[in-house]
């Protein structure tokens, strides 16, 4: 959701939060039966929708059909990153080191938190001559979201209740602080201000009313060609963003029993990639959040005497974990009448959160400031 009405904004409503709430679904399912490492999860990131903006920006300025460009940037993504995984590429992560990995997390967490303050900014540059106070009150309630949610998820660690309770609060906190704000932006008292919410139909159909198959030939041949140079910006995104995810849910601190699979993983992304292209919705890579998490939650766990710490003892792996819970992700279309009563200021507050979590534990932040 999050996602989606960040992406419904830049793009004008090209691609939107039904769009990403399909794509998501899709590709999770697809993902969790073709791939090797089933314990990692697809997502949509803040880089690829970085890279979503920069298109959808040139294609306005030189006058081009966003979507058959869109469509044909993927399907060469897809190829790239099928011919990777068949050559065996993925071997070259080795190379990557800790450094490289937080370089990348630091990328991500900048770029959410650059997209949060753009929304909230837009607030003010289109702000109503007539009801100055919006902004300020659309920046109040982003910043409450941002800090409720941080207290809540820093609650696991706090002296009150049991660790069940607090597991559940940290858990179910998030969802129910957005719960909570939507609440209160319906109050009579707040309506008055008239704080954005999500623009999304009443009733499941994509962008525009657009048809699911994008019309691939609306565009020459010779600029279908050229669509392959940004394909490979894609592809090294994808290639870093799907290895380091999947590397980390395979560290030996998990004590999973499985094989790696790198290059199944790429191929798997490779095809689904190409899927979603030809459908114009929006391209999921590995989300290392979402994947740990996975993780965590299907594995049981001790504590050391020696560090005090709790360690993963085992993980239960299984791919039928991923592929529920992406089809009921994507049943949340029916949904749809609720998720727009979310004001926006919300979800910029959870992508400020998301930024700040990622800097959580960065050596590489901390060597810098």
């Amino acid at each position: 959701v999050s996602f989606g009405t960040i992406s419904s904004e830049i793009t004008k409503g090209s691609i939107g939060v039904v769009e990403f709430l399909l794509g998501s679904g899709l590709a999770g399912m697809l993902y969790s039966i073709l791939c090797g490492q089933p314990m990692a999860f697809l997502a949509p990131t803040g880089l690829t929708l970085a890279f979503i903006s920069g298109l959808f920006r040139f294609c306005t300025i030189r006058e081009l059909p966003f979507f058959p460009v869109y469509s044909w940037v993927g399907i060469w993504t897809s190829a790239f990153m099928t011919l990777l995984g068949l050559s065996g590429s993925s071997k070259l992560i080795r190379f990557c080191t800790t450094f490289t990995d937080e370089v990348f997390n630091g990328m991500l967490s900048v770029n959410f938190i650059y997209e949060a303050f753009s929304s909230l900014r837009r607030n003010f540059v289109n702000a109503d001559p007539m009801n100055l106070s919006m902004p300020f009150v659309a920046l109040s309630m982003a910043l409450g979201t941002f800090l409720t949610t941080m207290n809540v998820i820093k609650f696991e660690s706090s002296k009150f209740f049991n660790s069940k309770v607090r597991k559940v609060i940290k858990n179910f906190g998030p969802v129910s602080v957005i719960m909570l704000f939507t609440l209160l932006n319906l109050h009579p008292w707040a309506q008055k201000f008239n704080v954005p919410t999500l623009s999304v139909p009443d009733t499941f159909q994509l962008a525009g009313g657009r048809k699911f198959l994008v019309a691939l030939k609306g565009i020459p041949v010779k600029l279908r060609m050229l669509c392959a140079f940004p394909a490979l910006l894609l592809t090294c995104l994808f290639f870093m963003d799907q290895n380091i995810s999947v590397r980390l849910v395979n560290n030996p601190d998990n004590k999973l029993k499985k094989g790696e699979a790198y290059n199944l993983d790429m191929v798997a992304l490779g095809i689904i990639t190409g899927v979603l292209s030809v459908l114009g919705l929006p391209w999921m890579c590995g989300a290392t959040v979402q994947s740990m998490n996975h993780v965590r939650a299907m594995a049981e766990t001790k504590l050391n005497d020696e560090t005090n710490e709790m360690e993963i003892t085992q993980v239960t792996e299984t791919r039928l974990t991923g592929f529920v819970i992406h089809a009921m992700l994507a049943s949340t279309i029916l949904l749809l009448p609720l998720i727009k009563k979310i004001p926006i200021p919300v979800v910029s507050g959870v992508f400020l959160f998301l930024g700040r979590k990622l800097m959580t534990g960065n050596t590489f932040f901390k060597r810098v400031t």
